[in-house]
C-alpha cells in the first residue's frame, strides 16, 4: 500500500468523523423534546400593597435587625397548610414518632415526606377530615390520590388501636 493511499483513507476517516458530528448534534437538536419554560414571577410594586412605607422599613442602620414580615399577601403553600394540619391533628399533644411505614400504602419516602410535614404519628393520619386529605395531596406532589386509594386513614386507626389501645378518631 503507498503513502499516497494511506493518507487518502485518513483523510476520508477524518472527514467521515467531522460529518458524523455534525450530524449528530442536528439530530440531538430535532429529536430533543421542547424544554419547559419557566412562568415569568409577577412583579410586585411596594406602593401597592395598603400599610406599606418607607418609615415602616428598618434598614438595620440602628444595629437592629428586622422580624421577616408575614403579609396577608403572601401565598400560603400546601407545606404551611400541612403543618396546621398536623398541629390540628396532634390534638393539642405532643404526637409520637410512629412508624408510619406500617401503614398500608405508606412507603419509607412517604414517611419522610409526612415527617418532614409534621406528621409523625397513627392518630395525626387516622384524624384526617376529607379536606386535609386534599392538602396533604397537593403537598405529597409525586403521590397524587394515593391517600384515598390505599385509605391510610382507616390503616391508621387500626394501628392506633393496636400500640396504645384507644380510638384516635374518639
Amino acid at each position: 500500500m503507498s503513502w499516497y493511499t494511506a493518507g487518502e483513507i485518513v483523510l476520508w476517516l477524518i472527514l467521515a468523523a467531522i460529518l458524523g458530528g455534525v450530524l449528530g448534534w442536528l439530530l440531538r437538536g430535532i429529536l430533543r423534546p421542547p424544554r419547559r419554560r419557566a412562568a415569568p414571577t409577577p412583579v410586585v410594586i411596594a406602593d401597592e400593597r395598603p400599610g406599606t412605607s418607607v418609615a415602616d422599613i428598618d434598614t438595620g442602620a440602628s444595629g437592629t435587625f428586622a422580624e421577616p414580615v408575614t403579609s396577608p399577601f403572601a401565598p400560603r403553600t400546601a407545606r404551611d397548610r400541612v403543618a396546621e394540619i398536623a398541629a390540628r391533628t396532634a390534638g393539642g399533644l405532643t404526637p409520637p414518632h410512629d412508624d408510619l411505614v406500617r401503614i398500608h400504602g405508606v412507603g419509607p419516602k412517604i414517611a419522610r415526606l409526612l415527617t418532614a410535614m409534621g406528621i409523625t404519628s397513627f392518630r395525626q393520619v387516622a384524624r384526617l377530615t376529607a379536606a386535609d386529605v386534599v392538602t396533604v395531596n397537593e403537598a405529597l406532589e409525586i403521590f397524587p390520590g394515593r391517600i384515598e386509594r390505599d385509605d391510610w386513614m382507616s390503616s391508621a386507626r387500626e394501628l392506633h388501636r393496636e400500640v396504645y389501645g384507644s380510638d384516635p378518631v374518639a
